[in-house]
């Protein structure tokens, strides 16, 4: 199979020349080997101020050697005249010809000017036309028409050929046609860029949940991680605030619930579920002593109690992170929907990191799966699916390819916070801020040999005292660089994480979802920290 830039689910066809063009990919990608690169919808440009020119290519192919093949498709009907080959557009007409020549010139002129010696050749292809004859301009050998497109890859590696693989060559064409620049890069841009498309890939289930008629008013979510369960609970609470109903977001995380109380509208409170109880209890008239083992268990059964016994209030709820909640508690939150209210439960099982959790239904509910990641680069979730991480395959769906983790490895503990300096200093390397990096513990604050830390390295940490004030706000030292644990870091993610303090000797069903979330945190790119004793259980995993 070949790889594909973008993914296909970056664009979607709005003419029949764009059906065409969508189509001949697909058959491209599935029918070539994967020692061929396709491009499309390729942007060039050529000279500067009045002479400055631009055009786009529909595919680009590239094989392992580093040469080129440019693919034009015209669809629908072509007229060839003794000047040349035309096509209209409405009122206006469209000398191909001319088209292709200009861009094989200055495609080959661009590459020769960067150093890039290969073969570039073209490709006209006409889907819906026979050719019966051929021209000085255009022999017919360049020429796919309706009768060859059947045969268009055996055609296309006839033309190009495998290749004999480059190496270090080969790489510099692939980048020169993906815009990889050899300057310090812009990464922060990049990852603006790349969160923009996956919110746009990603809003399929903010699209289609909400139109989803379920009796009973209560959908619930099995969406994996990236899929787009935030996008869909900020579009339903910005709804039902715009249509002036009662809403209310509730989760397990307190981060989470931090982060979606700044985005969702004011009047909707978002809390985690201990911080809702909390305050129904209060409300109440009791008490709470946390210095008890049994606090928060006996201040859920509180809040349940309340709940049972007072007036529905809401026309819609959103419960996340249900994985870990107890049914116990989704059923008290339940109660709080009127006769016409809607629940929406959003859950991944393979992100439940609570021993004491299981899996439990809720009467007459309707689910919707989403096994789709739009968020985790493609060369991640490659290996999350490696690794078997998951109960099911997840598919790779975002518009950021990225790349494997090359781990550091520490033999002893004295060695993690070293070797996490070394990861993040390797992300400032890529060209990321301080701001864009997270640093991401797989253990809890209380094992962790860094979140302790005040500094590290040279810089001072931003991290969770693991205190509260009086109102139930989490007290954080302020610093340079975030620290946060994995389970704290669940459902957030940043455009640079360094996964650290991953010593995890067997990959045993909580070590496979915690290394599961602790791998999904990145949008761009990944260091991972891991002992000896991971190494050796990864390359288990990977060789079984």
């Amino acid at each position: 199979m070949a790889h594909l830039y973008p993914s296909l689910l970056a664009r979607s066809a709005i003419n029949a020349g764009e059906y065409a063009e969508l189509a001949l990919l697909e058959t491209l990608e599935r029918g070539l080997s994967n020692a061929y690169t396709l491009f499309h919808s390729v942007d060039w440009s050529k000279g500067s101020g009045a002479k400055e020119q631009h055009g786009e290519i529909d595919i680009v192919v590239v094989n392992q050697g580093g040469d080129v093949l440019l693919v034009e498709v015209k669809s629908g009907s072509v007229v060839f005249r003794p000047d040349g080959i035309f096509k209209t557009y409405g009122a206006h007409t469209s000398d191909v010809t001319a088209q292709v020549r200009l861009q094989y010139g200055s495609l080959r002129a661009r590459l020769k000017r960067a150093g890039l010696q290969v073969h570039v050749s073209h490709l006209l292809v006409l889907p819906d036309l026979k050719v019966e004859s051929e021209t000085v301009q255009w022999p017919r050998e360049r020429i796919v028409d309706s009768d060859d497109i059947g045969n268009v890859v055996s055609i296309i590696t006839g033309v190009l050929g495998a290749g004999v693989p480059q190496g270090r060559g080969a790489e510099q064409v692939l980048a020169f046609f993906e815009n990889r620049f050899r300057v310090v890069p812009d990464v922060s841009a990049l990852a603006g860029r790349i969160q923009q498309t996956t919110l746009r890939l990603s809003s399929g289930l903010a699209v289609w949940v909400p139109r989803i008629c379920a009796p009973s008013g209560v959908i619930r979510v099995q969406g994996t991680a990236g899929s787009g369960k935030t996008q869909l609970a900020l579009r339903l609470l910005v709804d039902a605030d715009s249509a002036g109903q009662k809403a209310a977001y509730l989760c397990f995380n307190r981060p989470l619930a931090d982060h979606m109380a700044h985005v969702a509208p004011v009047r909707t409170p978002a809390e985690s579920f201990h911080e809702f109880a909390l305050r129904v209890v209060r409300r109440g008239g009791h008490a709470v002593d946390f210095t008890l083992p049994t606090a928060f268990e006996t201040m859920a059964e509180r809040c349940a109690q309340v709940l049972q016994q007072s007036e529905p209030d809401l026309d819609l709820i959103v419960v996340d992170e249900m994985q870990d909640m107890k049914p116990e508690w989704v059923q008290a939150l339940l109660s709080r929907l009127k006769n016409t209210g809607r629940a929406v439960l959003l859950e991944d099982p393979d992100q439940q990191l609570y021993v004491d959790r299981e899996a439990f239904d809720i009467a007459d509910s309707v689910s919707v799966t989403s096994n789709e990641n739009f968020r985790t680069p493609r060369a991640l979730v490659r290996l999350i699916n490696l690794l078997g991480l998951t109960a099911n395959e997840i598919e790779a769906l975002s518009p950021h390819e990225g790349e494997a983790p090359n781990p550091v490895v520490y033999e002893s503990p004295e060695n993690i916070a070293p070797c996490t300096v070394t990861a993040v200093q390797r992300c400032l390397e890529r060209g990321f801020k301080l701001e864009d990096i997270a640093i991401v513990s797989m253990r809890g604050r209380e094992r962790s040999a860094l979140q302790g830390l005040d500094r590290l390295g040279s810089w001072t940490l931003h991290r969770f005292t693991g205190r509260f004030d009086e109102g139930g706000t989490a007290i954080w030292e302020h610093g340079q660089l975030l620290i946060d644990s994995v389970r704290r870091f669940k459902g957030q993610a940043a455009p640079a994480v360094v996964l650290t303090e991953c010593d995890l000797a067997v990959l045993d069903p909580m070590s496979r979802r915690l290394l599961f979330v602790g791998l999904t945190r990145a949008r761009v790119h990944l260091e991972w920290v891991i002992s000896a004793a991971t190494a050796s259980s990864l390359e288990r995993a990977l060789a079984a």
